[in-house]
Protein backbone atom coordinates (compact mmCIF):
# COMPACT_ATOMS: atom_id res chain seq x y z
CA UNK A 1 0.00 0.00 0.00
CA UNK A 2 1.23 3.32 -0.69
CA UNK A 3 1.98 5.32 2.27
CA UNK A 4 1.99 9.19 3.35
CA UNK A 5 4.97 11.12 2.06
CA UNK A 6 6.00 8.33 -0.97
CA UNK A 7 6.78 10.43 -4.29
CA UNK A 8 4.22 10.34 -6.96
CA UNK A 9 5.47 7.91 -9.92
CA UNK A 10 5.44 9.30 -13.34
CA UNK A 11 1.92 7.89 -14.01
CA UNK A 12 0.18 9.28 -10.87
CA UNK A 13 1.62 12.50 -11.64
CA UNK A 14 -0.03 12.34 -15.42
CA UNK A 15 -3.40 11.42 -13.68
CA UNK A 16 -2.87 14.59 -10.93
CA UNK A 17 -2.04 17.22 -13.78
CA UNK A 18 -5.56 16.25 -15.49
CA UNK A 19 -6.97 16.56 -12.24
CA UNK A 20 -5.63 19.74 -11.62
CA UNK A 21 -7.21 20.85 -14.88
CA UNK A 22 -10.90 19.20 -13.47
CA UNK A 23 -10.84 16.30 -15.85
CA UNK A 24 -13.50 13.68 -14.87
CA UNK A 25 -12.32 10.28 -14.63
CA UNK A 26 -13.93 9.27 -17.63
CA UNK A 27 -12.02 12.86 -19.58
CA UNK A 28 -8.40 11.67 -17.71
CA UNK A 29 -9.05 8.33 -19.01
CA UNK A 30 -9.35 8.94 -22.65
CA UNK A 31 -6.63 11.81 -22.27
CA UNK A 32 -4.03 8.60 -21.14
CA UNK A 33 -5.38 5.79 -22.69
CA UNK A 34 -6.31 4.02 -19.81
CA UNK A 35 -9.57 2.35 -18.37
CA UNK A 36 -11.18 4.58 -15.82
CA UNK A 37 -10.71 1.65 -13.04
CA UNK A 38 -7.19 2.43 -13.32
CA UNK A 39 -7.63 5.93 -13.00
CA UNK A 40 -9.74 4.96 -9.68
CA UNK A 41 -6.55 3.28 -8.30
CA UNK A 42 -4.09 5.80 -9.41
CA UNK A 43 -6.10 8.22 -7.45
CA UNK A 44 -6.29 6.40 -4.57
CA UNK A 45 -3.05 6.29 -4.16
CA UNK A 46 -2.50 10.00 -5.23
CA UNK A 47 -5.04 10.74 -1.83
CA UNK A 48 -2.93 8.24 -0.04
CA UNK A 49 0.81 9.80 -0.60
CA UNK A 50 -0.58 12.84 -0.11
CA UNK A 51 -2.56 12.32 2.59
CA UNK A 52 -5.79 14.18 1.14
CA UNK A 53 -9.52 12.84 0.62
CA UNK A 54 -11.25 14.96 -1.74
CA UNK A 55 -9.83 15.64 -5.01
CA UNK A 56 -9.72 19.42 -4.36
CA UNK A 57 -7.55 18.64 -1.53
CA UNK A 58 -5.12 16.81 -4.16
CA UNK A 59 -5.08 19.80 -5.88
CA UNK A 60 -4.35 22.12 -3.45
CA UNK A 61 -1.59 20.00 -2.09
CA UNK A 62 -0.38 19.46 -5.35
CA UNK A 63 -0.05 23.16 -6.47
CA UNK A 64 1.30 24.10 -2.67
CA UNK A 65 4.01 21.56 -3.46
CA UNK A 66 4.90 22.70 -6.67
CA UNK A 67 3.87 19.05 -8.31
CA UNK A 68 1.44 20.67 -10.50
CA UNK A 69 1.47 24.45 -11.72
CA UNK A 70 -1.62 26.24 -12.93
CA UNK A 71 -0.96 29.84 -14.44
CA UNK A 72 -2.92 32.80 -12.88
CA UNK A 73 -4.27 30.75 -9.99
CA UNK A 74 -4.20 31.96 -6.77
CA UNK A 75 -2.86 29.07 -4.31
CA UNK A 76 -6.04 28.72 -1.34
CA UNK A 77 -5.46 28.64 2.11
CA UNK A 78 -4.88 24.90 3.74
CA UNK A 79 -6.45 24.62 6.91
CA UNK A 80 -3.81 22.30 9.20
CA UNK A 81 -0.77 23.63 7.44
CA UNK A 82 1.77 25.82 8.95
CA UNK A 83 1.78 29.65 8.65
CA UNK A 84 4.52 31.29 7.23
CA UNK A 85 6.98 32.68 9.89
CA UNK A 86 7.66 36.38 8.73
CA UNK A 87 11.47 37.28 8.63
CA UNK A 88 13.41 38.31 12.09
CA UNK A 89 13.72 41.90 12.61
CA UNK A 90 16.45 43.71 14.22
CA UNK A 91 15.77 47.42 15.75
CA UNK A 92 18.63 49.61 14.47
CA UNK A 93 21.20 50.99 17.28
CA UNK A 94 20.75 54.99 17.96
CA UNK A 95 23.93 56.37 18.88
CA UNK A 96 23.66 58.79 22.49
CA UNK A 97 22.65 62.48 22.18
CA UNK A 98 25.98 64.62 22.59
CA UNK A 99 26.78 68.08 21.51
CA UNK A 100 28.35 66.83 18.74
CA UNK A 101 25.68 64.44 17.41
CA UNK A 102 23.27 65.84 14.80
CA UNK A 103 19.80 66.53 16.14
CA UNK A 104 17.34 64.00 16.48
CA UNK A 105 14.68 64.06 14.44
CA UNK A 106 11.37 64.80 15.99
CA UNK A 107 9.44 61.98 16.11
CA UNK A 108 6.07 63.83 14.83
CA UNK A 109 7.96 64.40 11.71
CA UNK A 110 9.15 61.00 11.16
CA UNK A 111 6.99 58.40 8.69
CA UNK A 112 4.94 56.42 11.67
CA UNK A 113 6.13 52.85 12.10
CA UNK A 114 3.82 50.42 9.77
CA UNK A 115 0.63 48.87 12.43
CA UNK A 116 1.12 45.28 12.51
CA UNK A 117 -2.09 44.57 10.97
CA UNK A 118 0.08 45.87 7.62
CA UNK A 119 3.25 44.61 8.32
CA UNK A 120 2.97 41.10 8.26
CA UNK A 121 0.81 41.11 4.48
CA UNK A 122 4.22 43.14 3.68
CA UNK A 123 5.97 40.17 4.80
CA UNK A 124 4.04 37.86 3.44
CA UNK A 125 4.41 39.18 -0.18
CA UNK A 126 8.05 39.67 0.28
CA UNK A 127 8.22 35.75 1.25
CA UNK A 128 6.03 34.76 -1.71
CA UNK A 129 7.82 37.29 -4.29
CA UNK A 130 11.13 35.02 -3.10
CA UNK A 131 9.29 31.63 -3.76
CA UNK A 132 7.48 32.77 -7.17
CA UNK A 133 11.40 33.67 -8.49
CA UNK A 134 12.72 30.19 -7.28
CA UNK A 135 9.84 28.63 -8.69
CA UNK A 136 10.64 30.61 -12.27
CA UNK A 137 13.74 29.59 -11.67
CA UNK A 138 12.64 25.77 -11.24
CA UNK A 139 10.37 25.76 -14.24
CA UNK A 140 13.15 27.39 -16.65
CA UNK A 141 15.56 24.95 -15.83
CA UNK A 142 13.25 21.69 -15.62
CA UNK A 143 12.27 22.86 -19.38
CA UNK A 144 16.28 23.12 -20.10
CA UNK A 145 16.96 19.77 -19.15
CA UNK A 146 13.59 18.36 -20.57
CA UNK A 147 12.85 17.36 -24.37
CA UNK A 148 11.99 20.79 -26.28
CA UNK A 149 9.43 20.49 -29.73
CA UNK A 150 10.25 22.43 -32.31
CA UNK A 151 8.59 25.65 -33.03
CA UNK A 152 4.73 25.18 -33.69
CA UNK A 153 4.95 22.55 -36.60
CA UNK A 154 1.99 22.42 -38.70
CA UNK A 155 -1.45 21.16 -38.16
CA UNK A 156 -1.07 17.60 -38.96
CA UNK A 157 -4.56 15.44 -39.35
CA UNK A 158 -4.61 11.84 -39.23
CA UNK A 159 -6.07 9.31 -41.58
CA UNK A 160 -8.07 7.05 -40.54
CA UNK A 161 -6.57 3.65 -42.23
CA UNK A 162 -9.80 1.20 -41.21
CA UNK A 163 -8.66 -1.67 -38.83
CA UNK A 164 -8.05 0.62 -36.16
CA UNK A 165 -5.04 1.75 -38.12
CA UNK A 166 -4.36 5.31 -38.33
CA UNK A 167 -1.55 7.38 -39.35
CA UNK A 168 0.42 9.93 -36.80
CA UNK A 169 2.88 12.43 -37.36
CA UNK A 170 5.51 11.25 -39.47
CA UNK A 171 9.37 11.60 -38.38
CA UNK A 172 11.08 14.59 -39.04
CA UNK A 173 13.46 12.77 -41.44
CA UNK A 174 13.16 8.99 -42.83
CA UNK A 175 14.81 6.28 -40.63
CA UNK A 176 15.56 2.87 -40.69
CA UNK A 177 16.71 -0.19 -38.20
CA UNK A 178 16.06 2.08 -34.85
CA UNK A 179 16.07 0.61 -31.48
CA UNK A 180 12.29 1.83 -29.78
CA UNK A 181 11.27 1.98 -26.15
CA UNK A 182 8.49 3.48 -24.56
CA UNK A 183 8.34 5.05 -21.06
CA UNK A 184 5.53 6.86 -19.57
CA UNK A 185 3.73 8.46 -22.43
CA UNK A 186 6.52 9.35 -25.10
CA UNK A 187 7.77 6.67 -27.32
CA UNK A 188 11.66 7.28 -27.99
CA UNK A 189 13.35 6.18 -31.20
CA UNK A 190 17.22 5.65 -30.36
CA UNK A 191 20.03 5.26 -33.43
CA UNK A 192 19.59 3.65 -36.84
CA UNK A 193 20.18 4.71 -39.99
CA UNK A 194 19.07 7.89 -42.14
CA UNK A 195 20.38 9.01 -45.17
CA UNK A 196 23.28 10.94 -43.57
CA UNK A 197 24.19 7.27 -42.53
CA UNK A 198 23.93 5.71 -39.33
CA UNK A 199 22.76 8.42 -36.37
CA UNK A 200 23.11 8.94 -32.67
CA UNK A 201 19.97 10.84 -33.03
CA UNK A 202 17.29 10.18 -30.55
CA UNK A 203 13.55 11.47 -30.82
CA UNK A 204 10.56 11.63 -28.59
CA UNK A 205 6.91 11.12 -29.53
CA UNK A 206 4.48 12.18 -27.38
CA UNK A 207 1.23 10.42 -26.76
CA UNK A 208 -0.24 13.66 -25.61
CA UNK A 209 0.14 16.31 -28.34
CA UNK A 210 1.64 14.08 -30.77
CA UNK A 211 4.76 16.18 -31.60
CA UNK A 212 7.93 14.69 -31.56
CA UNK A 213 10.81 16.37 -29.87
CA UNK A 214 15.01 15.64 -30.22
CA UNK A 215 16.30 14.10 -26.92
CA UNK A 216 20.34 13.82 -25.61
CA UNK A 217 21.45 12.38 -28.18
CA UNK A 218 23.13 8.42 -27.59
CA UNK A 219 27.42 8.93 -26.95
CA UNK A 220 27.79 5.99 -29.65
CA UNK A 221 26.16 5.74 -32.81
CA UNK A 222 24.56 2.36 -33.36
CA UNK A 223 22.05 0.65 -36.08
CA UNK A 224 20.09 -2.99 -35.55
CA UNK A 225 20.27 -2.81 -32.18
CA UNK A 226 17.21 -3.21 -29.84
CA UNK A 227 16.26 -1.28 -26.52
CA UNK A 228 14.26 -2.20 -23.03
CA UNK A 229 13.37 -0.68 -20.09
CA UNK A 230 14.26 -1.32 -16.71
CA UNK A 231 13.43 0.32 -13.44
CA UNK A 232 12.38 4.03 -15.79
CA UNK A 233 15.52 3.76 -17.86
CA UNK A 234 16.15 2.91 -21.39
CA UNK A 235 18.82 0.00 -22.19
CA UNK A 236 20.80 0.05 -25.56
CA UNK A 237 22.95 -3.00 -25.20
CA UNK A 238 25.42 -3.54 -28.69
CA UNK A 239 24.25 -2.41 -32.15
CA UNK A 240 26.32 -2.10 -35.63
CA UNK A 241 28.81 0.44 -35.24
CA UNK A 242 29.62 2.92 -38.78
CA UNK A 243 32.25 0.89 -39.92
CA UNK A 244 29.95 -1.97 -39.63
CA UNK A 245 31.36 -4.10 -37.08
CA UNK A 246 28.73 -4.95 -34.17
CA UNK A 247 29.71 -3.27 -30.44
CA UNK A 248 29.64 -4.79 -27.31
CA UNK A 249 28.78 -1.94 -25.58
CA UNK A 250 25.91 -0.92 -23.46
CA UNK A 251 24.76 2.76 -22.41
CA UNK A 252 21.80 3.73 -20.56
CA UNK A 253 19.26 6.48 -21.15
CA UNK A 254 17.22 8.55 -18.30
CA UNK A 255 14.72 10.38 -19.69
CA UNK A 256 13.99 11.97 -16.12
CA UNK A 257 17.95 13.45 -15.97
CA UNK A 258 17.44 13.60 -20.37
CA UNK A 259 21.16 11.98 -19.94
CA UNK A 260 23.27 8.70 -20.45
CA UNK A 261 25.60 6.42 -18.95
CA UNK A 262 27.33 3.56 -19.89
CA UNK A 263 26.99 0.41 -18.15
CA UNK A 264 29.20 -3.04 -18.31
CA UNK A 265 29.91 -3.91 -21.72
CA UNK A 266 28.42 -6.95 -23.27
CA UNK A 267 30.90 -10.49 -22.96
CA UNK A 268 31.22 -10.55 -26.85
CA UNK A 269 30.29 -7.90 -29.81
CA UNK A 270 26.57 -8.41 -31.18
CA UNK A 271 24.18 -6.66 -33.56
CA UNK A 272 20.46 -7.85 -34.41
CA UNK A 273 20.13 -9.05 -31.07
CA UNK A 274 16.91 -8.62 -28.94
CA UNK A 275 16.99 -6.72 -25.89
CA UNK A 276 13.80 -7.81 -23.56
CA UNK A 277 13.42 -7.01 -19.71
CA UNK A 278 11.54 -8.43 -17.39
CA UNK A 279 11.39 -6.32 -14.98
CA UNK A 280 14.14 -7.09 -13.07
CA UNK A 281 16.58 -8.10 -15.26
CA UNK A 282 18.10 -6.96 -18.69
CA UNK A 283 18.39 -9.89 -21.36
CA UNK A 284 20.00 -10.14 -24.90
CA UNK A 285 19.08 -12.64 -27.36
CA UNK A 286 20.67 -14.04 -30.22
CA UNK A 287 22.27 -11.96 -33.20
CA UNK A 288 25.14 -11.43 -35.27
CA UNK A 289 28.78 -11.34 -34.15
CA UNK A 290 30.21 -10.25 -37.64
CA UNK A 291 31.06 -13.44 -38.34
CA UNK A 292 28.31 -15.81 -36.72
CA UNK A 293 24.63 -15.98 -36.22
CA UNK A 294 24.37 -16.88 -32.19
CA UNK A 295 22.61 -18.85 -30.02
CA UNK A 296 24.15 -16.90 -26.75
CA UNK A 297 21.64 -15.73 -24.20
CA UNK A 298 22.98 -12.99 -21.87
CA UNK A 299 21.44 -11.37 -18.49
CA UNK A 300 22.08 -8.40 -17.15
CA UNK A 301 21.91 -7.39 -13.60
CA UNK A 302 21.42 -3.88 -13.32
CA UNK A 303 22.12 -3.92 -9.36
CA UNK A 304 25.74 -5.07 -10.01
CA UNK A 305 26.32 -4.20 -13.32
CA UNK A 306 27.27 -7.67 -14.50
CA UNK A 307 26.64 -9.99 -17.24
CA UNK A 308 25.73 -13.92 -16.97
CA UNK A 309 25.39 -16.34 -19.57
CA UNK A 310 22.32 -18.71 -19.52
CA UNK A 311 21.38 -21.74 -21.48
CA UNK A 312 21.26 -20.94 -25.11
CA UNK A 313 18.62 -20.04 -27.64
CA UNK A 314 17.06 -23.34 -29.54
CA UNK A 315 17.73 -22.22 -32.70
CA UNK A 316 20.64 -19.61 -33.88
CA UNK A 317 19.20 -16.36 -35.40
CA UNK A 318 19.62 -12.51 -35.51
CA UNK A 319 16.87 -9.55 -36.25
CA UNK A 320 14.18 -11.36 -34.24
CA UNK A 321 11.55 -9.91 -31.87
CA UNK A 322 9.11 -11.16 -29.46
CA UNK A 323 8.12 -10.03 -25.62
CA UNK A 324 7.57 -10.51 -22.21
CA UNK A 325 4.02 -12.27 -21.39
CA UNK A 326 2.25 -14.02 -18.44
CA UNK A 327 6.42 -14.47 -17.02
CA UNK A 328 7.63 -15.78 -19.92
CA UNK A 329 10.06 -14.40 -22.49
CA UNK A 330 8.72 -15.34 -26.59
CA UNK A 331 11.07 -15.14 -28.92
CA UNK A 332 10.15 -15.10 -32.39
CA UNK A 333 11.16 -15.21 -36.28
CA UNK A 334 14.67 -13.64 -37.43
CA UNK A 335 17.59 -14.85 -40.07
CA UNK A 336 19.38 -17.59 -39.45
CA UNK A 337 22.08 -16.71 -42.45
CA UNK A 338 20.29 -18.40 -45.13
CA UNK A 339 16.22 -18.60 -44.16
CA UNK A 340 13.69 -16.09 -42.55
CA UNK A 341 12.16 -18.29 -40.11
CA UNK A 342 8.57 -18.58 -38.30
CA UNK A 343 10.28 -19.97 -35.11
CA UNK A 344 9.10 -19.56 -31.67
CA UNK A 345 10.71 -20.54 -28.15
CA UNK A 346 9.33 -19.52 -24.86
CA UNK A 347 11.73 -18.88 -21.80
CA UNK A 348 11.38 -19.09 -18.42
CA UNK A 349 13.38 -16.81 -16.19
CA UNK A 350 12.28 -18.53 -13.55
CA UNK A 351 14.10 -21.84 -14.23
CA UNK A 352 16.12 -20.46 -16.98
CA UNK A 353 14.67 -23.57 -19.01
CA UNK A 354 13.56 -23.36 -23.17
CA UNK A 355 10.93 -24.91 -24.79
CA UNK A 356 9.45 -24.40 -28.11
CA UNK A 357 5.74 -22.85 -29.32
CA UNK A 358 4.30 -23.31 -32.22
CA UNK A 359 5.35 -21.07 -34.79
CA UNK A 360 4.34 -17.71 -36.70
CA UNK A 361 1.81 -17.78 -39.64
CA UNK A 362 4.66 -16.85 -41.70
CA UNK A 363 8.50 -15.96 -41.76
CA UNK A 364 9.09 -12.99 -40.34
CA UNK A 365 12.42 -10.66 -39.89
CA UNK A 366 13.16 -7.21 -38.46
CA UNK A 367 9.50 -7.62 -37.49
CA UNK A 368 7.84 -5.03 -34.75
CA UNK A 369 6.47 -6.70 -31.39
CA UNK A 370 4.55 -5.24 -28.38
CA UNK A 371 3.07 -7.12 -25.54
CA UNK A 372 -0.62 -5.90 -24.77
CA UNK A 373 -3.46 -7.47 -22.86
CA UNK A 374 -1.73 -10.32 -22.25
CA UNK A 375 -0.80 -11.22 -26.25
CA UNK A 376 2.14 -11.04 -28.48
CA UNK A 377 1.56 -8.44 -31.56
CA UNK A 378 3.93 -9.47 -34.38
CA UNK A 379 3.72 -6.39 -36.66
CA UNK A 380 4.93 -6.72 -40.82
CA UNK A 381 8.67 -7.65 -41.22
CA UNK A 382 10.77 -9.07 -43.77
CA UNK A 383 9.27 -12.14 -45.42
CA UNK A 384 10.64 -14.57 -47.66
CA UNK A 385 10.40 -13.58 -51.09
CA UNK A 386 7.02 -14.72 -53.05
CA UNK A 387 5.78 -15.71 -49.75
CA UNK A 388 4.85 -12.46 -47.66
CA UNK A 389 1.01 -12.29 -46.67
CA UNK A 390 -0.63 -9.32 -46.62
CA UNK A 391 -1.09 -9.01 -42.60
CA UNK A 392 0.47 -9.25 -39.48
CA UNK A 393 -0.36 -11.89 -36.28
CA UNK A 394 -0.41 -12.19 -32.32
CA UNK A 395 0.09 -14.69 -30.49
CA UNK A 396 -2.07 -16.01 -27.24
CA UNK A 397 -0.11 -18.17 -25.28
CA UNK A 398 -3.42 -19.15 -23.18
CA UNK A 399 -4.44 -20.96 -26.25
CA UNK A 400 -1.41 -20.96 -27.81
CA UNK A 401 -2.86 -19.95 -31.07
CA UNK A 402 -1.85 -17.48 -33.72
CA UNK A 403 -4.65 -15.04 -35.12
CA UNK A 404 -4.49 -12.90 -38.16
CA UNK A 405 -4.12 -9.02 -37.47
CA UNK A 406 -5.58 -7.54 -40.22
CA UNK A 407 -3.03 -4.77 -41.70
CA UNK A 408 -3.92 -2.13 -44.13
CA UNK A 409 -0.10 -0.60 -44.64
CA UNK A 410 0.89 -4.04 -46.06
CA UNK A 411 -2.02 -3.75 -48.76
CA UNK A 412 -1.45 -4.46 -52.04
CA UNK A 413 1.53 -6.85 -51.34
CA UNK A 414 3.73 -3.80 -49.91
CA UNK A 415 6.53 -4.70 -47.97
CA UNK A 416 7.25 -2.92 -44.52
CA UNK A 417 10.35 -3.69 -41.84
CA UNK A 418 13.17 -2.09 -40.03
CA UNK A 419 10.79 0.41 -38.09
CA UNK A 420 10.66 0.68 -34.50
CA UNK A 421 7.99 -0.34 -32.42
CA UNK A 422 6.81 0.42 -28.92
CA UNK A 423 3.53 0.84 -26.77
CA UNK A 424 1.77 3.25 -24.70
CA UNK A 425 -0.78 1.45 -22.45
CA UNK A 426 -2.81 -0.45 -25.56
CA UNK A 427 -1.37 1.80 -28.34
CA UNK A 428 1.10 0.18 -30.59
CA UNK A 429 3.19 2.54 -32.04
CA UNK A 430 4.89 1.79 -35.65
CA UNK A 431 7.56 4.40 -36.62
CA UNK A 432 9.56 4.84 -39.78
CA UNK A 433 11.11 1.84 -41.58
CA UNK A 434 11.50 0.57 -45.30
CA UNK A 435 8.66 0.36 -47.45
CA UNK A 436 9.20 -1.63 -50.08
CA UNK A 437 13.00 -1.40 -49.95
CA UNK A 438 12.92 2.28 -49.48
CA UNK A 439 12.98 4.15 -46.26
CA UNK A 440 9.92 6.18 -44.92
CA UNK A 441 9.51 8.73 -42.34
CA UNK A 442 5.68 7.48 -42.22
CA UNK A 443 4.20 6.76 -38.84
CA UNK A 444 1.14 4.60 -37.61
CA UNK A 445 -0.62 3.69 -34.19
CA UNK A 446 -3.14 1.07 -33.54
CA UNK A 447 -5.67 0.03 -31.43
CA UNK A 448 -5.90 -3.66 -30.80
CA UNK A 449 -9.28 -4.99 -31.92
CA UNK A 450 -11.90 -6.71 -29.66
CA UNK A 451 -12.52 -9.29 -31.49
CA UNK A 452 -10.43 -11.38 -33.81
CA UNK A 453 -10.53 -14.18 -36.29
CA UNK A 454 -8.17 -17.06 -34.75
CA UNK A 455 -6.14 -19.90 -36.97
CA UNK A 456 -5.16 -23.27 -35.05
CA UNK A 457 -1.65 -23.65 -35.41
CA UNK A 458 0.39 -27.01 -34.81
CA UNK A 459 0.74 -28.15 -30.97
CA UNK A 460 4.46 -27.70 -29.91
CA UNK A 461 4.37 -31.08 -27.15
CA UNK A 462 4.86 -34.57 -28.17
CA UNK A 463 2.56 -34.17 -31.72
CA UNK A 464 -0.59 -33.33 -30.32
Amino acid sequence: MPELGEPLSDRELDVLRCLSKGAGNKEIASELFISENTVKVHLRNIFAKLGVATRTEATTVALQQGLVVIPGMELPAQSGTTAVTPPPFTAPEIAAESDDAPPVMDTAEATPPLPDSRRWPLALAVVGLVGLAILIVVVITSRQNSPAAAPTPAPFAAVELGENWQTIRPLPTARTNMAAQAIGTNVYIIGGETADGVTKTVLAYGAFDGLWAEVAAKPTAVTDASAATLFGEIFVPGGRLADGQPTNILEVYSPTNNAWRVAQSLPHPVTGGLALSDGSYLYLIGGWDGANYLDTVYRYDPGQDRWQLLPPLPHARAYLTGGAVLGSLYIVGGYDGENIVASCDQFNPQTNEWQSCPPMLRPRARAGAAAILNKLYVVAGEQPAGDSAPYSELYDPVSQQWTILNTPVLANGATWDGFGAAHVETRLYMLGGEQNGTPVADSYQYSPLIYQTFIPAASSGGGE
